[in-house]
């Protein structure tokens, strides 16, 4: 089914090596869904360059989530690879959700119900630890391996590379090919469009490490912007989440944090019909008082009329003198 492109992006782990985050920004990409997680004959194990790739990727601008490949066939399996999960994700803040990576022959073999089961326990287990989670696997493996009626409550990310996606139910992000060429990674990487802006209820579900800033109402409060900067607005209180740049001038204040938030002070402000975030940044943006700022413009507007008006008076009593002068005047020639 045919849907709008959100965002596009890539998905990498450690097979990508060592990762130039900045050509990839510059190349166009805006995400990066990074693995945390897989297992080896020894078991589960953090991939080595999990830190490393998801510091560097939002360093350079890019929004990021994560995902771990699963080898559970068993809930005993799963919490353990699980418990290493919540180890590597501890201390981050995510504005894509953890993809449970579902695809492995040795979870296909147990049957549709098993299978279906170990994907809804995992995701449940995200969930509960306020991870925002959702499904990743290929077209067959959804089609055949698993129910998905019963996973429709978490986000999928479906992989196909044959040009179209094959699975017919919904989906939020299609992985299109697993031989991509993106400046600033040698060799192949995995190609991702997503099709949904996961944020909103990201923060509003207080996931993925955020919490939100706590707000106070502002009445009769103005935002001004102002200077030769550029001045962003947002969605939501995440740089990473632009929604356009304001022109200078005046608007409405709806509320602002109470302290910082994400390193900035925010306000919320109406634009459009629509509430958006900026961030208060002593060089082009600041709040004004709109009642006190209009009382003093009408206070000096009222006595600007005031003296206009006793001028005025002035003038008219000097007139009114001139012509009585001059009326004196002409009599005085009529009558000699």
């Amino acid at each position: 089914m045919a849907q709008t492109v959100f965002e596009s992006g890539i998905d990498v782990s450690r097979y990508q090596g060592n990762i130039d985050w900045q050509k990839v920004k510059a190349a166009g990409k805006q995400f990066a869904i990074i693995r945390c997680v897989s297992s080896s004959s020894s078991g589960p194990y953090i991939d080595p360059t999990f830190r490393q790739n998801i510091e560097a990727a939002r360093a350079a601008g890019l929004k990021v989530g994560a995902y771990y490949y699963t080898y559970a066939t068993t809930e005993d399996q799963a919490i353990r690879e699980l418990t290493l999960v919540l180890e590597a994700l501890q201390g981050q803040k995510l504005e894509y959700p953890v993809f449970v990576d579902m695809e492995d022959s040795s979870i296909a073999a147990l049957g549709k119900a098993q299978a279906t089961a170990l994907a809804r326990f995992a995701l449940t287990v995200l969930d509960q630890k306020k991870w925002y989670a959702g499904l990743y696997t290929y077209t067959n493996f959804a089609n055949t391996y698993l129910n998905m009626n019963e996973l429709s409550g978490w986000p999928l990310f479906i992989a196909d590379y044959r040009g179209f996606v094959g699975y017919n139910g919904p989906y939020a992000m299609w992985q299109y090919s697993s031989t991509g060429s993106v400046n600033g990674i040698s060799g192949n990487v995995d190609l991702d469009y997503s099709y949904e802006n996961f944020l909103p209820a990201i923060l509003a579900g207080g996931y993925n490490g955020f919490t939100g800033p706590v707000m106070v109402p502002l009445q009769n409060t103005m935002l001004e912007v102002f200077g030769t900067a550029n001045t962003e607005y947002f969605n939501t209180p995440n740089v990473y989440d632009i929604a356009g740049s304001l022109e200078n001038g005046f608007y409405p204040a709806v509320a602002r944090s109470s302290g910082e938030y994400n390193g900035f002070f925010w306000v919320q402000f109406k634009l459009g019909g629509q509430v958006y975030w900026t961030a208060l940044l002593p060089d082009r943006t600041r709040l004004v008082t709109q009642q006190n700022d209009c009382c003093a413009e009408a206070e000096r507007l009222r006595g600007q009329l005031a003296e206009t008006s006793a001028a005025l008076d002035a003038a008219n009593a000097k007139a009114d003198e001139a012509a009585a002068a001059l009326r004196r005047i002409a009599d005085w020639l009529e009558n000699s």
